[in-house]
C-alpha cells in the first residue's frame, strides 16, 4: 500500500496556496461559512445566486437533511460561486489528510483536478490515470483498491470542458478497463467500479447539474465571508485602521460590492484598490459595479502595466467567455494571437488579475483571477473590437475615443449585446451586459466632458431593455436586465411597477396585466418583502386578495387564514403558484371557506410543474371528497415539490384520503409532515396511510391523526406501517386508545428506532398501559425524546412504571398532566429521578391532585446534581404557600438549575409570593420566567414580584 509515499507526494504538492503568493494569508485559514443543500438546475449569474435578499426568497423551508441513522456519505459536492474557496478548502482537507490530522479512516486519497483532466485525450484506465497525476507511485504500485478505503477529490467540475453522459457512457466493470476520461469519470461517480469509494465534487452552481442528483448524497453550498469576517479581512488587509474602517463604511454603502466581497478574492482587491484613496471624497453608486473594476483597470496603469493589457486579455476573455470557458490552455491563446510569452508576464503582476500554473506533462493553464475580471476585460475589448471592424471609415485603431464614437454612432451593438445576453441559459454572459452597459456610460459622460454632442446609443439601449423586460418579465434573465438599467441609474420602469401596484391599473396598456403582475412581482421582492402576514382586518376577502396578488408572488410565506376567503380567490392563487416569478414556499389557507370547487382550483395550480410550493395548510376549509381527490391527482402530476399538507378538520370521507394516498405513496413524493387530524375517519385512515407508508415510506417524518376514532384495531394496524419509515414525530392525541393498543406500541416501538416526539394524551391508557410502554421505553433501540401522557387515566403506581421504564440518556421532556396521581406515586417517581443521571429537562404535572406534601421531595430532587430539570409546570394542584416555601429552598441552591417554573392556580397568597420574591433575588436563582395566573397574590404580591422583574439585578424576566 503506497500510503506513505502518496501523503509525502501531496504534502509536498499542495504545501503552497494555489494562487502562490498572490492569496492573501486570511482567507488561506478562514473558516468559510457552509450550509447544507440541494441540486438545481441554475438559470442565474452567481453574482444574483449570492446576493442575500435573492438567496434568502429561494432557500428551501423544508430541510431535507440526512438523519442520524443514514449510511456515511459516498458521494458528497460542494458548490459555490467562482472564488469563494472551494479549491482553498480541497487544499487543506488534502493536507490535513496528508499530515495525518485528520480523515485518517481513509487510506488513500487522490486529487484529480478537472483542469488537468482536460489534459489527456488518450484512452486509459483506472490505475493508468493514476499513475498519469502520480508517476511517483509506479514503483510501488497502486493495486486492490477494491479491498481498501480510497477517496477521490474532483476538484473544479466546471471546467472540465467534455461531456458527462451518465445515461449512454457504456458500463465498466474492473479498474482495468480501457476507456475515455469522460467515460472513467462516469463510472466511479455512478459506483459501477469501486463502490464504496468516497468521493468529493466541487463545482460553481451551473455545473452541478451534470451530475445526476440520484449519484449525489450529500450537498453543501460555501457561502463565503460573512459580513463580520469583510470588517475582519480589511481590518487585517490595510494596516492604517482609520483607513480600514473609511473603506469598511464606504463598501457597506455600495451594496453591489458589497454582497461580492462574500467573495474572499473580491475583498483582496477591494483592499488593493482602496488602500491608498482618500475614500472621504469618493461618490458612492449603491449597486453599480462598473466604477469599481474602472478603479481596477486605473490602478494597473498607474502600475505601468502594458495598456495594450486590455486588448491582449480582452480578446482571451471575451472568445473564451462566449465558449463558457474559464480555465484556458496555450492552444486558446494561440487563436486569439496570445503571445504565451506576454502572458507569463502578465501572470506575474502584483495584483493578481491574471495567473499562469503548471499541469499534467508540464503544460501551461491560464485563468483570470476571478471570473468577474474575465468578464470586465471581455467588455472593455467588445466595445473597442467593435470600433475597429470598418477600416473605410479611417477610424484610428489606437485612439480610443474614435474607436469608442464608432462604437456608438447606434445602438446597433449594445443591442446586440442584450440579445447575446438573453440568449444564454445559465446567465454566463449577464455581468459581461452590465460591465458593458457600465462602460458605455462612463464613454457617453466623457463625451459630453470633451465637448461631444452625447450619444443617442445609451437612451434607445435602455428603451430596448425596459422593453424586452415588459415582453416577458418571466425570463431568467429579467433580474439582470433590472439590474443593468440600476447600473444606468434608470428607475423609471421600478416607478411604474410601484404605481401598478398601488392602483391595479397597468401603466402602459400595450403589455398584458400579467406581465405588470410579474413585474412588480420581481420589483417587491427586490425591495425585501419576503412574508406577508396578512391583510388588514378590514379589507379581508376575495376582491382585496386578488389585488394584492403581487405581493403574494413576491412573499416566501403567505398567512391568509380566517380572512374571508371563498373559491373565487382560489384561481388567482393557483396563477401564482405557476407563476415563474412566484418566490412562494409555504401558504397558509385554513379556516376560510374553499370547499371542494375552490381546493380543485388551487390543486390545478399544485399540478404544474413550475409550482415549487412546499408547505400548504388548508386546515378547516371544509374540503371533501372531491377536494381531496383534486389533491391526490396533483401530487401524482408534480409529486416531488411539496414537504408539509396539513389538511386537518376537513371531511374527506374513505374515498377521499384513499384518492389523496394515490399521490402520496408515489416514490417521488417527498411529503415530509402530513397532518390529518380531527378528520372523522378511523380505521380506514389507518388502512390508507398503511397503503402509503408501505409503497413510500423514507420521507415521512411527522403524523399527525390526532382527534379520529382509530381505536385500537386501527392503530394497529398504522403502526404496521410506520416501522418502515424514518418518522420523527407522532401524534395520536384524543384517537380513542385504550391500555389494549399499548402492547401493539411497545412491540412496534423497537422497530420505529427514529421516533423522537410521541403524543399518546387524552386517551384511556391507565395504569396498566404505561407499564406495558414502560417495558419499551427502557430498550436501547427507544430514544424518545418528548412524551406526552396528559389525561390518559393514570391512577396509582403509572408514575412508578414510567420511572422505572424510562430511557434516562434520552427523555427531556414528559407531560403527565391532568392524571389523578397522588403525592406517594410522585414521590417515588421523583426519588427514582435522582438516583441516577437523567437529562429530562421539561416536567409537566398540571391538575394531578397534589399537596404540599410532595415539595420536600420536589425541592431535594431540584437540588441534586443529576437532576437537570429547567422547566417545571405545577399548575392547578394545592401546593399552597407552605408547599411554595418549600419550594424555594430549591431555587437558592447554586446546584437547581432550574428557568421556567410555573404554579398557576396553586392557591398562593402574598405571603407565598414573599417566599418566591426571597428566592428570586439570590444570587443563585436561575428563574428566568414565573407563572403565577389565577392565584390569590393581591396587589402587594404582585407589586413584589413586578419590582423584581423589573430590576436588572436579578434574572426574573417574564412575570405572567
Amino acid at each position: 500500500m503506497p500510503q506513505n509515499k502518496l501523503k509525502s507526494i501531496l504534502k509536498k504538492r499542495y504545501q503552497n496556496p494555489p494562487g502562490g503568493e498572490t492569496e492573501h494569508p486570511f482567507y488561506i485559514d478562514c473558516d468559510l461559512l457552509y450550509e447544507s443543500d440541494e441540486i438545481n438546475e441554475v438559470n442565474q449569474h452567481e453574482y444574483i445566486l449570492i446576493e442575500p435578499g435573492y438567496r434568502k426568497r429561494h432557500e428551501a423551508l423544508c430541510s431535507s437533511q440526512h438523519t442520524e441513522a443514514d449510511e456515511l456519505f459516498r458521494t458528497a459536492l460542494t458548490k459555490g460561486a467562482s472564488g469563494i474557496g472551494k479549491s482553498c478548502n480541497v487544499r487543506r482537507f488534502i493536507l490535513d489528510w496528508a499530515e495525518g490530522k485528520g480523515n485518517q479512516e481513509v487510506q488513500l486519497i487522490f486529487p484529480l483536478p478537472f483542469r488537468e483532466l482536460n489534459l489527456l485525450k488518450e484512452r486509459l484506465n483506472l490505475i493508468e490515470l493514476l499513475y498519469t497525476f502520480f508517476p511517483e507511485l509506479k514503483e510501488p504500485g497502486i493495486s486492490d483498491l477494491e479491498n481498501c478505503r480510497v477517496g477521490f477529490v474532483l476538484d473544479g467540475l466546471d471546467e472540465f470542458r467534455r461531456s458527462l453522459d451518465f445515461k449512454n457512457s457504456p458500463k465498466m466493470s474492473n479498474v482495468t478497463d480501457v476507456f475515455s476520461v469522460p467515460t472513467l469519470l462516469t463510472n466511479l461517480v455512478s459506483g459501477n467500479i469501486l463502490p464504496s469509494a468516497h468521493i468529493w465534487i466541487t463545482s460553481r452552481p451551473a455545473a452541478v447539474s451534470r451530475i445526476p442528483p440520484q449519484y449525489i448524497n450529500e450537498v453543501t453550498e460555501i457561502i463565503g465571508f460573512t459580513d463580520s469576517q469583510k470588517e475582519e479581512f480589511f481590518k487585517t488587509a490595510i494596516s492604517d485602521k482609520k483607513q480600514a474602517n473609511a473603506v469598511i463604511t464606504f463598501l457597506k454603502s455600495s451594496k453591489g460590492i458589497y454582497n461580492l466581497c462574500q467573495i474572499p478574492f473580491i475583498c483582496s482587491i477591494a483592499a488593493s484598490i482602496h488602500e491608498k484613496q482618500y475614500i472621504e471624497d469618493k461618490i458612492c453608486e449603491p449597486y453599480a459595479l462598473t466604477p469599481f473594476f474602472n478603479d481596477l483597470l486605473v490602478l494597473l496603469k498607474m502600475g505601468r502595466h502594458n495598456v495594450k493589457m486590455v486588448d491582449e486579455l480582452g480578446e482571451l476573455a471575451l472568445k473564451q467567455l462566449m465558449k463558457g470557458n474559464t480555465v484556458f490552455y496555450e492552444e486558446d491563446l494561440r487563436e486569439c494571437n496570445f503571445d504565451v510569452n506576454v502572458a507569463a508576464l502578465y501572470a506575474k503582476v502584483k495584483i493578481p488579475i491574471f495567473r499562469e500554473d503548471i499541469g499534467l506533462h508540464q503544460k501551461k493553464i491560464y485563468y483570470f483571477g476571478h471570473t468577474t475580471i474575465q468578464e470586465f476585460f471581455a467588455a472593455m475589448w467588445f466595445l473597442q473590437s467593435n470600433g475597429r471592424q470598418n477600416e473605410i471609415n479611417s477610424v484610428d485603431r489606437k485612439n480610443q475615443i474614435e474607436r469608442a464614437l464608432w462604437f456608438f454612432r447606434d445602438s446597433s451593438h449594445l443591442r446586440g449585446a442584450v440579445d447575446m445576453s438573453m440568449r444564454s441559459k445559465t446567465g454566463h454572459m449577464d455581468l459581461f451586459l452590465l460591465f458593458l452597459l457600465g462602460i458605455a456610460q462612463s464613454f457617453n459622460r466623457m463625451f459630453s466632458e470633451a465637448g461631444f454632442t452625447p450619444s443617442t446609443a445609451l437612451p434607445e439601449t435602455v428603451e430596448y431593455i425596459k422593453k424586452k423586460v415588459m415582453e416577458n418579465p418571466a425570463s431568467p434573465r429579467t433580474l439582470n436586465l433590472l439590474n443593468c438599467l440600476k447600473e444606468l441609474n434608470d428607475y423609471s420602469l421600478t416607478n411604474d411597477g410601484m404605481v401598478f401596484l398601488t392602483t391595479g391599473i397597468p401603466p402602459d396598456a400595450k403589455y398584458p396585466r400579467a406581465h405588470w403582475s410579474d413585474l412588480t412581482t420581481l420589483l417587491a421582492a427586490d425591495a425585501g418583502s419576503i412574508n406577508m402576514i396578512g391583510l388588514e382586518l378590514q379589507k379581508r376577502g376575495d376582491e382585496e386578495l386578488l389585488r394584492t396578488l403581487p405581493l403574494v408572488k413576491a412573499s416566501k410565506t403567505t398567512t391568509l387564514q380566517y380572512h374571508n376567503l371563498t373559491d373565487k380567490c382560489c384561481e388567482g392563487l393557483a396563477s401564482v403558484l405557476t407563476s415563474k416569478v412566484s418566490h412562494l414556499k409555504a401558504l397558509d389557507l385554513s379556516f376560510n371557506t374553499l370547499k371542494d370547487s375552490g381546493v380543485e382550483l388551487l390543486a390545478a395550480g399544485l399540478a404544474k410543474p413550475h409550482c415549487r410550493l412546499e408547505r400548504l395548510n388548508l386546515s378547516g376549509c371544509r374540503v371533501k371528497q372531491k377536494g381531496f381527490a383534486a389533491l391526490g391527482k396533483a401530487l401524482q402530476s408534480n409529486p416531488s415539490h411539496l414537504r408539509e399538507l396539513d389538511l386537518s378538520g376537513n371531511e374527506p370521507g374513505e374515498a377521499g384520503v384513499f384518492h389523496l394516498v394515490d399521490g402520496l405513496k408515489l416514490v417521488k413524493c417527498k411529503l415530509r409532515i402530513l397532518k390529518l387530524s380531527n378528520c372523522k375517519l378511523g380505521l380506514e385512515l389507518c388502512q390508507a396511510l398503511a397503503r402509503f407508508l408501505l409503497d413510500n415510506p423514507q420521507p415521512l417524518r411527522e403524523l399527525d391523526v390526532s382527534m379520529n376514532n382509530l381505536g385500537d384495531v386501527g392503530l394497529d394496524v398504522l403502526m404496521g406501517g410506520l416501522k418502515f419509515t424514518q418518522i420523527n414525530k407522532l401524534e395520536l392525541y384524543c384517537c380513542q386508545l385504550t391500555e389494549k393498543c399499548c402492547q401493539h406500541i411497545a412491540k412496534n416501538l423497537v422497530n420505529v428506532t427514529s421516533l423522537r416526539d410521541l403524543n399518546l394524551s387524552n386517551n384511556n391508557l391507565k395504569d396498566e398501559g404505561v407499564r406495558m410502554l414502560g417495558n419499551a421505553f427502557g430498550l436501547p433501540n427507544c430514544q424518545l425524546e418528548k412524551l406526552n401522557l396528559s389525561s390518559c387515566c393514570i391512577i396509582y403506581g403509572g408514575c412508578r412504571w414510567l420511572a422505572i421504564g424510562i430511557n434516562p440518556s434520552f427523555l427531556k421532556e414528559l407531560d403527565i398532566s391532568r392524571n389523578r396521581l397522588d403525592d406517594a406515586d410522585v414521590i417515588t417517581f421523583l426519588t427514582f429521578l435522582r438516583t441516577i443521571p437523567f437529562s429530562l429537562e421539561i416536567l409537566r404535572m398540571t391538575d394531578c391532585k397534589l399537596t404540599d406534601q410532595c415539595c420536600p421531595e420536589m425541592a431535594h430532587s431540584l437540588c441534586n446534581d443529576l437532576t437537570n430539570l429547567i422547566e417545571l409546570d405545577l399548575s392547578g394542584n394545592k401546593l399552597g404557600d407552605g408547599g411554595v416555601k418549600t419550594l424555594c429552598t430549591a431555587l437558592t441552591s447554586k446546584t437547581c438549575k432550574l428557568e421556567r417554573l410555573f404554579l398557576g392556580c396553586c392557591e398562593i397568597t402574598a405571603v407565598g409570593c414573599s417566599s418566591l420574591a426571597l428566592a428570586l433575588k439570590s444570587s443563585h436563582s436561575s428563574i428566568t420566567q414565573l407563572g403565577l395566573m389565577g392565584n390569590d397574590t393581591g396587589e402587594e404580591g404582585l407589586r413584589i414580584l413586578s419590582a423584581i422583574r423589573d430590576d436588572p439585578r436579578y434574572k426574573l424576566q417574564t412575570l405572567e
